[in-house]
C-alpha cells in the first residue's frame, strides 16, 4: 500500500501506475515542441571522444519537470529518450568509430518536490521513476541517510536490486543489516572493461564527511577510509598497469575551500597512479562546475534539481605522448536542448513515453497540481539582493515569520523568529501555487522550540550564527549556504556580463575552462550572498534586560544553545550556561502551512 502524508489512497496507485504502459498514446508527442521565445538561439554543440559521460546529480525529486520554468521544461521520460537517442545517432551513429557511454548518478534523490516527499516512505513511487533509467554506475548522497527508513529503502530498492547491484558503489558508507553488521553499501569498488574501447576502469565511490546518527548506516571519513587495509589491496592488485582510467564519483563538492576532501583523495590516488588518467564526478553544492586538477585530472559537477545534465568527453587516454582531451559542457534539461545534441526531431521512444505517463499518474494520485492560490510575482533565493521585493527570504522576514501563533504560550509576548535559510529549497515563482510548489519551496516539516531570553543576548545570536561558513550542528545541512563559495566562483563574476533581450536569465558558469560550458546561451544573473539564518522581531521593549521569547526550528536547537552560552559569557560575569532544560516546544503552525496561508490570504 502507498502511504501518502497528503491523501489517503490504496492499492490503487499501484494499479494505476501499472496501466501507465496502457495510456502511453495519449502522452503529447515531442515532436510537435517549440519553445517560440528561444528556438531561434544556436546553442553550442558536444565533442564526443572515446570515452563519453553523461552525468545527473542532486535530482532531489524532481522528475516531472520545472513547470513553471521553460529552460528546464523536460520530464524524466524526455531525459530516458534523449539517453536512448544520443547513444543511436551520436556516440554509435559511426560504427567505424568506436565510442563508448557511461551514465553516472552521484545521489541525493529526496526532498525538494512532491513526487518523492508526498509519499511515505519518502521516494516509495518515484524510486521507480528514477531507476527506470541504464545508469552504469550510481550511488548514494546524504538525503539517502536522515534517517534508518531511508538508508534501508535505498539499500533494497536500487543498491541490492538485480539492475544495480553490480553498478551501484560506495567507498565508504556501509549498510548495517538486520543482525547490526555492516557490509557494503552497494560495493567498496567496480573493476570493468568498456564494450566497444575496450578501456579498462577501475571506479570509487566517496561520500563527502557527513555527520549524522543512522542506525542503519556508517560514514567513514574519506581520510580515514583510504588508509584502511581494503584501499591499500585494491591499489596493489589493480596497478597502473591494469587501469586505463580511475573513474572516481560521489557526492562531494568538486570545489571545496572547507574540507578540500577531493584534494586529499587526488594526492593519495597520484601516489598510485602518477600518470593514469583520472575522472570525477561531484555533487551535493548544487552548481555546475568544471575542475581541472591537473594534467590528467579533471572533475565534474552537474547542477541540481533536474536542471543540468553534464556531459564530458576524454580522448587520447592511453596515448604516453599525447595529453588526454577534456571536454565539458552542461546541458539546459529541456527538449529543445535534448533534441539538438541526440540529433533527432522526434525525442519520442516507448519506455521514455511509458515513464512520462507514470509521472503524470502519480502527480494525480498524490494532488500536486491541486491549487491554493496565485504568487503575483517570482521570488528568488539568490538572484535578488536580500533586501529586494523579490527576495524570498526578505517575502519571510517582512511577511509570514511573524505569522506564526504559538498553540502553548502567549504569542503576545516580545519575540523573535528565526529559521535557517537552508529550510528554503528552491525560488517561488510567480503563478499556481500547487501542493508541490510547497513541497518544492519548503520540503522539510518542522516544529517550533523557543528559549526565554534577555534581549542583549537574543538580540546577538543571528549576528553570531552568521559569522560562519555554514552552521555546523544544523540538519539538514544547507548545501548552497554549505557551499557558497564555489556558487559564487560558479557564477560569471570573469565572463563577459550578458544582456541580450532574446535571452533568459539562467546559467552562464565560469569554470577551470572557462565560459563556454553552457550549452544554452543566457543573460547574466547576478548571485548575492545569503546568510545562515534570518530573523523577525516583534518587540515591546528595547530594554536590554527585558525578557523575550526567542522562537526557532527546532533542528536548529543545539545552534541556538552554543550561540547563546557563547554570547552569555562573553557579556556577563559569572554566566550560568544554558541547557536543553530551558528550551520549551513553541507550537504553532509549521513554516510550510505559514507559506501557504499567505499565499491563500492575498489570493
Amino acid at each position: 500500500m502507498l502511504i501518502l502524508k497528503t491523501v489517503t489512497v490504496s492499492a490503487l496507485c499501484t494499479f494505476a501506475i501499472a496501466q501507465a504502459q496502457d495510456i502511453t498514446q495519449q502522452v503529447m508527442s515531442t515532436e510537435d515542441y517549440v519553445d517560440e521565445t528561444t528556438s531561434h538561439i544556436p546553442l553550442r554543440s558536444l565533442e564526443l571522444g572515446e570515452l563519453n559521460f553523461i552525468h545527473t546529480t542532486d535530482t532531489h525529486g524532481w522528475y516531472g519537470s520545472h513547470k513553471s520554468q521553460t529552460d528546464y521544461d523536460a520530464d524524466w521520460g524526455d531525459f530516458i529518450s534523449f539517453v536512448r537517442h544520443f547513444k543511436d545517432n551520436r556516440v554509435h551513429k559511426n560504427k567505424l568509430i568506436k565510442r563508448d557511454l557511461l551514465v553516472i548518478d552521484t545521489g541525493d534523490k529526496h526532498d525538494g518536490n512532491g513526487l518523492t516527499d508526498a509519499t511515505s516512505p519518502n521516494g516509495l513511487e518515484a524510486n521507480d521513476i528514477f531507476n527506470s533509467l541504464d545508469y552504469d554506475l550510481l550511488t548514494l548522497g546524504n538525503h539517502e541517510l536522515y534517517s534508518g527508513e531511508r538508508a534501508v529503502f535505498e539499500y533494497y530498492s536500487t543498491a541490492m536490486s538485480s539492475k544495480f547491484k553490480e553498478r551501484y558503489v560506495s567507498s565508504n558508507v556501509n549498510f548495517i543489516n538486520e543482525q547490526g553488521h555492516e557490509v557494503p553499501f552497494g560495493n567498496k569498488y567496480r573493476y570493468f572493461t568498456t564494450h566497444y574501447t575496450r578501456h579498462r576502469v577501475l571506479a570509487l565511490s566517496f561520500m563527502f564527511n557527513f555527520r549524522i546518527s543512522n542506525p542503519r548506516a556508517k560514514i567513514t571519513p574519506l581520510a580515514e577510509e583510504i588508509k584502511k587495509q581494503w584501499f591499500v589491496e585494491l591499489m596493489e592488485e589493480y596497478p597502473p598497469d591494469k587501469v586505463d582510467l580511475l573513474l572516481v564519483f560521489g557526492h562531494m563538492a568538486a570545489t571545496d575551500r572547507v574540507e578540500h576532501e577531493i584534494n586529499t583523495l587526488h594526492g593519495t590516488l597520484r601516489e598510485y597512479y602518477p600518470n593514469t588518467v583520472i575522472q570525477y564526478f561531484g555533487g551535493h553544492s548544487h552548481i555546475r562546475d568544471f575542475v581541472k586538477l591537473d594534467d590528467r585530472a579533471t572533475c565534474l559537477q552537474s547542477g541540481r534539481f533536474s536542471e543540468t545534465i553534464g556531459f564530458l568527453s576524454i580522448d587520447n587516454l592511453r596515448s604516453k605522448h599525447e595529453k588526454p582531451n577534456f571536454f565539458r559542457r552542461y546541458i539546459d534539461f529541456n527538449n529543445r536542448s535534448f533534441k539538438f545534441h541526440a540529433n533527432t526531431n522526434n525525442l519520442s521512444t516507448k519506455i521514455g513515453n511509458y515513464v512520462t505517463s507514470k509521472i503524470n499518474l502519480l502527480r494525480t494520485i498524490l494532488d500536486l497540481d491541486h491549487q491554493f492560490g496565485i504568487v503575483p510575482q517570482t521570488y528568488y533565493m539568490m538572484a535578488r539582493p536580500m533586501d529586494s521585493e523579490e527576495n524570498i527570504y526578505n517575502l519571510f522576514k517582512s511577511e509570514i515569520l511573524l505569522t506564526l501563533n504559538s498553540s502553548l504560550t502567549d504569542s503576545s509576548i516580545s519575540r523573535m523568529v528565526m529559521i535557517n535559510t537552508g529550510a528554503i529549497r528552491y525560488d517561488l515563482y510567480k503563478g499556481p501555487f500547487t501542493k508541490d510548489s510547497e513541497y518544492i519551496v519548503l520540503p522539510f516539516e518542522n516544529s517550533w522550540n523557543y528559549m526565554t531570553l534577555p534581549l542583549k543576548i537574543a538580540s546577538r545570536i543571528e549576528q553570531f550564527l552568521n559569522q560562519f561558513p555554514y552552521i555546523l550542528k544544523t540538519i539538514p545541512p544547507p548545501e548552497i549556504t554549505y557551499n557558497n563559495n564555489a556558487l559564487m566562483r560558479g557564477q560569471s563574476l570573469y565572463c563577459p556580463v550578458i544582456k541580450n533581450p532574446e535571452y533568459t536569465e539562467g546559467y552562464t558558469t565560469f569554470d577551470d575552462f572557462g565560459c563556454d560550458g553552457d550549452d544554452t546561451p543566457h543573460n547574466t544573473q547576478t548571485l548575492y550572498d545569503v546568510p545562515n539564518v534570518i530573523q523577525s522581531s516583534e518587540l515591546t521593549s528595547n530594554d536590554p534586560e527585558s525578557l523575550i521569547h526567542f522562537v526557532f526550528f527546532s533542528f536548529l536547537t543545539a545552534d541556538i544553545l552554543e550561540a547563546t552560552n557563547s554570547i552569555g559569557a562573553d557579556i556577563i560575569p559569572g554566566f550560568q550556561n544554558y541547557t536543553s532544560f530551558d528550551v520549551a516546544n513553541y507550537g504553532g503552525q509549521s513554516a510550510k502551512q505559514l507559506l501557504r496561508d499567505y499565499i491563500i490570504s492575498i489570493s
